[in-house]
């Protein structure tokens, strides 16, 4: 998804005085009113001491990985997932075993699989994306009995939820953080403005936990890593978190979304694939019939001019993750005009 523009933020009530906007070192934590508004967009279950701004919801994440997994720790990974963390943890040298998400069962989190793993297993850490990267999945009910399990096993869970406010159905994403205080876990929720906001020019994301001392370990991290976020974009960043304003960026970036999805099944219908449906996010999985290197497709679409990741990126060889974010309903319809065509190329040898 695109930002938008800054003209459309200065129609939301978004504006920013340059002059006003000291350009040293800020607040290695982020800026208190920064810290109220994200603790506000989160709903109130944790302070503004509990959170720790950073440098895009990508930071986040890198500092969570560092702050709480050792060489050798057991974790626990919600997958298919975007693939920055399975690669830190490795990287790390953590002990990762994958929960696997099905198809058959719309791309659900598997809870009670979960739920038992975390018990057999211990983990020191559960990670997990909710709305699912690339699925477009969300968990709702099932969240208390992760964190009930957790809480028992000692286990922190860390839930990326860069996609929450980007709902299609459904209503709200509950954060982690109200299912782990009901249950006594710890947990952390990552977040930016980057995807469900569309504005990730900002560099603007945060990790809040259910306690500051849990907050204070990331933030020892953090000074390692970025110091301070990015002035101008915190500026931005409070107004844009406020709730009259949040609600219309996100109603905005919603209806874009489900144009670009209509137009998607419009553009693909009478092809060999199925879309995937989203609960959430700005994408859509496209199963393709018959078509195991999805690698090779997606490369052959490239040549054309057509960017789409292909399933391999994700660990589900046969589906192609299509975004659904184009800003403009002509533009986005010309430009699964041109998927469609290149996909009857490839798939049915037709010109």
């Amino acid at each position: 998804m695109e930002p938008p523009p800054w003209s459309l933020l200065e129609e939301l009530g978004v504006g920013l005085d340059l002059g006003s906007v000291d350009l040293g070192y800020g607040w290695t934590k982020g800026s208190p009113r920064l810290r109220e508004a994200v603790a506000d967009w989160l709903g109130g279950v944790v302070d503004a001491e509990s959170v720790v701004v950073t440098a895009g919801s990508a930071e986040a994440n890198l500092v969570s990985v560092l702050a709480l997994v050792a060489p050798g720790d057991t974790v626990l990974v919600d997958m298919p997932n975007y693939m920055q963390v399975p690669g830190l943890l490795r990287l790390r040298g953590a002990r990762v075993v994958e929960v696997w998400r099905r198809p058959e069962e719309s791309w659900r989190l598997p809870v009670w699989s979960l739920v038992g793993l975390i018990r057999e297993a211990r983990p020191r850490v559960v990670f997990a994306t909710n709305p699912n990267n690339p699925t477009g999945a969300v968990e709702r009910g099932g969240l208390w009995e992760v964190a009930q399990a957790a809480a028992e096993a000692g286990a922190v869970l860390v839930f990326d939820e860069v996609y929450r406010g980007l709902e299609l159905e459904g209503g709200l994403t509950p954060s982690v953080l109200e299912a782990a205080a009901e249950a006594g876990a710890e947990a952390v929720a990552v977040g930016g403005l980057s995807k469900a906001f569309g504005l990730p020019g900002l560099r603007i994301g945060w990790a809040a936990a259910t306690s500051r001392r849990l907050a204070d370990r990331l933030w020892a991290v953090k000074d390692y890593t970025t110091i301070s976020p990015p002035r101008l974009g915190e500026a931005v960043a409070v107004q844009v978190l406020q709730p009259s304003v949040r609600g219309r960026l996100l109603e905005l970036n919603r209806a874009i979304v489900v144009a670009g999805l209509e137009a998607l099944r419009e553009a693909l219908a009478g092809l060999p694939v199925r879309v995937c449906e989203p609960s959430a996010g700005a994408f859509a999985l496209v199963d393709v019939d018959g078509v195991e290197d999805t690698m090779g497709l997606a490369e052959g679409l490239l040549e054309r001019g057509i960017l789409v990741n292909p399933g391999e990126c994700f660990g589900v060889q046969g589906y192609l993750r299509v975004a659904t974010g184009l800003r403009g309903r002509a533009r986005a319809r010309e430009a699964y005009r041109r998927l469609a065509t290149a996909l009857r190329g490839s798939l049915l040898g037709e010109s």
